[in-house]
C-alpha cells in the first residue's frame, strides 16, 4: 500500500519525476565536476519530432521488474512524460541558480562548423537522449559525440553524465554496456548512465527512480585483453517522505587504469628515421613483428614503457605511404597522425613536430626536442685551379697594369727618341729605339727576364726604366706570394646565403610533402615554383651535388651529412644557409584523451631534468662520426707537396702559349708563301 500511495503521487506530475532526475544529475555534477569550468549540456533535437496520439499511453517497461503488482501503475506514471525541452529546460535552470559553472547548451541535431582553437577545456558533459526505442539510443549518443568530438575544447577526460529520459522495453544493463562502447571509441572513460526504472524495495521503504551505471576496466589475469562490464553503482531513490537521494555513498568515476600493466603492450605507429627510430638488424622484417631498438625517441619510448610495466608493440610504416602525415582536403590526415587520430595506436613517434593545434583528435606529449626548418644548399664549390694565375688580383688591377705597361712603354720611347738628338750615346744604342722594342723590352722586366740590351747611358733614360723595374718587382712579390696560396687552396665560390637568393638564382627547390601542411604559407605565390617531394633521401643526393635546394628538418639532415655526406676533410657536403625558416617543437602524439598522459609528461620531464634526452643525442652524433671516421682518407701532415693538379693552371697557360705560337708560325709561312707566289706570278707577266 506504501509504494503504490508513492507511485501515485509520483503519477500526479511528470515534472515531480523530472524534478528527481534533475536533482541525480545535480548531485553528481556537483561532487565532480570542478567549478569554474566550462558544464556542457548536450542533446539532439530530431527533424521531425515524434507526435504522441491523445488519449493514449506510452508504455515504458521494465521488464526484470519483481513487483508486477505495481506494472500498470509504471507503465501509467511514464505515460505522463513530456517532451524532452522540460527536462533540459529544468537542466539549465538548477545549474543556473547554482552557478558554478559556465554552462553551454549544445544542439548536436543542428549543423556543426568546426571551430578554432582556443586555449581552454570543458570539465563535465551532461548528454541528454529522449529516445524510446533503445536500438536508438545508441546512434543519438554517438551523433552528439561525434559533433562535440569538432569542437577543439573537447576533452574526454572530463566526466560524462548520460541521462536517458524515456525508455521501453530495455534490459538496462546490456544498453549501458552498448553505450559504455561507444563511448570508448571515443577515448571516454569517466562516464555513468543514469536510465529510469520504478522499482519497490520493500525492505527499505524506498522506490528507485534511476539506476546509475558505471563501466570498470579489469584483465585477466595473464592475458591484456580489456574487460569492460557496466555495473550498477547506485540508485537514485524515493523515500517515505518522497525525498530522493543516492541509495549509496560510492563513487560514480572511480579509478580504472592501474601504472602496472604486467607487460602488457602499447601499440606504437612509426617508421624507421635514424637516428630517432632504428633496428639493429637491417635484413628482412617481418611486418607482424616489427623490433625497433636504437635510436634516441627509442629509448624514450622504453623508458615510458618501463614506467607503467609494460611493453612495446611496433606497426609497421603507415601503409598509406604518408609517413609523418598530412591533411587530405576532408578533415582526415593519412601517415603517423592519421593512425592515431583514427586511435589504430596508442602513440606515435618519428620527429613528430607539434602540429595538436591541427587536428582535434590527437594529443601532444611533453615536447623534448627542439628542431629548426632551414634551407639547405649545396656547398659553395673551389675555383678551378687553372683560374689561379689570373685570381690574384681583380679586373681592375690587372687592366691598370696592362694600361701603365702601355703607357711606360710609350712614354720609354718617346724619351729616346729626344735624348737621340741630344746625347750622341742614345743615338748609337737602338734597344729602345721604337715603340716595339720598348714593350718588348718592358714585358721581359715584367716576367723577371733581362733585357736584351742594356739601356742609353742617359740619366733620364735610366731613370724610366729603373722606375718601371721597382714596379714590376713590387707586383711580382705580391703576385707570387698569393699565387702559391692560390696553388694550394683555390678557394671557394660565392655560396647561395638567404633565402631570397635561392628564390632568384634560379636553382630548383623543394621541400617534404608533409612540411607543406604544416606551413601553408609555402603554398603562396612567393614559393610557387617548390617541389614537393616523399623521398628525402633523394632530394639530398640532389643537393649534394648541387642541383636542388631543400628546407626540411635540420636535425634529421644534420645527422644524415654525419653520416654520408662528408668528405675527406672532415667538411660538410650539404650546407644550410644561418636565417631560420621556423623553429619546432618536436613531441609524440597519443589519440585525445589517452589516460597516461599526464604520466608520460611527468617522465618525460624527469628524463630531460636529468639530462638524459641529451646525453642519448651527443652519444649517437658520437656514433655516427665514429662509423664514419673510418672512411676518411686525411694529410699525411700539416703540409702538402705541390702535385700536377695544382700546378694545372700553369700547364694551361703553357699549352695556351703554344698554340699561339704555333699558330704565329702557320701565319708567318702563310704569309711567306703568298709573298713567294706574288712575286713569282709578277716575273711571268713581266716576261
Amino acid at each position: 500500500m506504501f509504494v503504490f500511495l508513492i507511485l501515485c503521487v509520483i503519477a500526479q506530475t511528470s515534472g515531480h519525476l523530472y524534478f528527481h532526475m534533475v536533482q541525480s544529475v545535480r548531485e553528481i555534477v556537483t561532487q565532480q565536476v570542478t567549478p569554474g569550468h566550462t558544464l556542457v549540456v548536450s542533446y539532439s533535437t530530431p527533424a521531425h519530432p515524434p507526435v504522441l496520439p491523445q488519449n493514449k499511453s506510452t508504455h515504458f517497461l521494465v521488464p526484470n521488474s519483481r513487483h508486477n503488482a505495481n506494472q500498470t501503475v509504471r507503465e501509467e506514471v511514464f505515460s505522463y512524460l513530456q517532451p524532452s525541452e522540460d527536462l533540459r529546460q529544468m537542466i539549465l535552470a538548477e545549474f543556473n541558480k547554482i552557478e558554478a559553472w559556465p554552462l553551454l547548451s549544445f544542439d548536436a541535431g543542428n549543423e556543426m562548423k568546426q571551430t578554432a582553437p582556443s586555449s581552454g577545456t570543458y570539465a563535465g558533459y551532461v548528454l541528454l537522449s529522449s529516445c524510446q526505442d533503445p536500438k536508438a539510443v545508441v546512434p543519438d549518443i554517438r551523433q552528439q559525440i561525434t559533433k562535440l568530438r569538432n569542437i577543439w575544447e573537447w576533452n574526454p577526460r572530463a566526466k560524462f553524465v548520460i541521462l536517458l529520459e524515456r525508455i521501453r522495453d530495455i534490459n538496462a544493463k546490456f544498453l549501458a554496456e552498448d553505450i559504455f562502447a561507444e563511448l570508448w571509441t571515443s577515448g571516454v572513460v569517466n562516464s555513468v548512465v543514469l536510465i529510469p526504472t520504478l522499482d519497490t524495495h520493500v525492505a527499505t521503504g524506498t522506490v528507485s527512480i534511476l539506476d546509475a551505471y558505471i563501466w570498470l576496466l579489469h584483465r585477466p589475469v595473464g592475458k591484456c585483453t580489456h574487460v569492460k562490464d557496466a555495473f550498477l553503482q547506485n540508485r537514485w531513490v524515493l523515500d517515505s517522505n518522497n525525498n530522493g537521494h543516492f541509495l549509496h555513498s560510492a563513487s560514480f568515476f572511480p579509478q580504472k587504469f592501474a601504472r602496472d600493466l604486467h607487460g602488457c603492450p602499447l601499440t606504437v605507429s612509426t617508421f624507421e628515421l635514424p637516428p630517432l627510430i632504428m633496428r639493429t638488424n637491417t635484413t628482412e622484417v617481418d611486418p607482424n613483428n616489427i623490433i625497433y631498438d636504437k635510436g634516441l625517441e627509442i629509448q624514450i619510448l622504453t623508458e615510458l614503457a618501463k614506467s607503467i610495466n609494460s611493453s612495446l608493440k611496433f606497426r609497421d610504416t603507415p601503409p598509406d605511404g604518408g609517413k609523418w602525415g598530412w591533411d587530405l582536403g576532408n578533415g582526415t590526415w593519412n601517415g603517423l597522425t592519421g593512425e592515431i587520430a583514427s586511435r589504430y595506436s596508442d602513440i606515435s613517434a618519428a620527429l613528430l613536430w607539434y602540429r595538436c593545434h591541427l587536428v582535434t583528435e590527437i594529443e601532444c606529449l611533453r615536447p623534448h626536442l627542439i628542431d629548426k626548418v632551414r634551407w639547405h644548399v649545396p656547398c659553395a664549390t673551389p675555383y678551378p685551379r687553372w683560374t689561379s694565375l689570373t685570381r690574384v688580383f681583380k679586373l681592375s688591377l690587372w687592366l691598370g697594369f696592362i694600361t701603365a705597361y702601355v703607357i711606360i712603354s710609350a712614354i720609354m720611347w718617346q724619351v729616346v727618341k729626344i735624348t737621340s738628338h741630344i746625347f750622341t750615346e742614345a743615338a748609337q744604342n737602338q734597344a729602345f729605339a721604337s715603340l716595339g722594342k720598348c714593350l718588348f723590352n718592358f714585358w721581359a722586366i715584367i716576367l723577371e727576364e733581362s733585357a736584351s740590351n742594356n739601356p742609353p747611358n742617359v740619366a733620364v733614360v735610366r731613370a724610366v726604366f729603373f722606375a718601371w723595374v721597382l714596379y714590376c718587382w713590387a707586383i711580382n712579390n705580391v703576385y707570387q706570394a698569393y699565387l702559391t696560396t692560390f696553388l694550394i687552396d683555390p678557394g671557394l665560390q660565392h655560396q647561395l646565403s638567404s633565402e631570397d637568393e635561392i628564390l632568384t638564382s634560379g636553382i630548383e627547390y623543394s621541400t617534404e610533402k608533409s612540411v607543406i601542411f604544416i606551413y601553408p604559407g609555402l603554398q603562396g605565390t612567393r614559393y610557387r615554383h617548390i617541389i614537393v617531394t616523399e623521398n628525402v633521401q633523394n632530394a639530398e643526393n640532389r643537393v649534394e651535388k648541387g642541383t636542388l635546394a631543400l628546407l626540411f628538418s635540420m636535425f634529421l639532415v644534420q645527422y644524415d651529412i654525419a653520416l654520408e655526406y662528408m668528405d675527406a676533410d672532415g667538411k660538410p657536403r650539404i650546407c644550410d644557409i644561418e636565417d631560420d625558416f621556423a623553429f619546432n617543437l618536436v613531441t609524440m602524439f597519443v589519440p585525445k584523451g589517452f589516460p597516461y598522459k599526464s604520466w608520460y609528461d611527468q617522465v618525460l620531464l624527469y628524463l630531460m631534468q636529468a639530462g638524459f634526452v641529451n646525453f642519448w643525442w651527443k652519444e649517437l652524433k658520437y656514433t655516427a662520426t665514429l662509423q664514419k671516421a673510418g672512411d676518411f682518407n686525411l694529410p699525411p701532415g700539416e703540409y702538402i707537396a705541390l702535385t700536377m693538379k695544382h700546378l694545372q693552371s700553369a700547364f694551361y697557360f703553357l699549352l695556351l702559349g703554344y698554340a699561339l705560337s704555333v699558330t704565329s708560325f702557320l701565319l708567318e709561312l702563310s704569309c711567306q708563301y703568298r709573298k713567294r707566289h706574288t712575286i713569282k706570278r709578277i716575273e711571268r707577266e713581266r716576261n
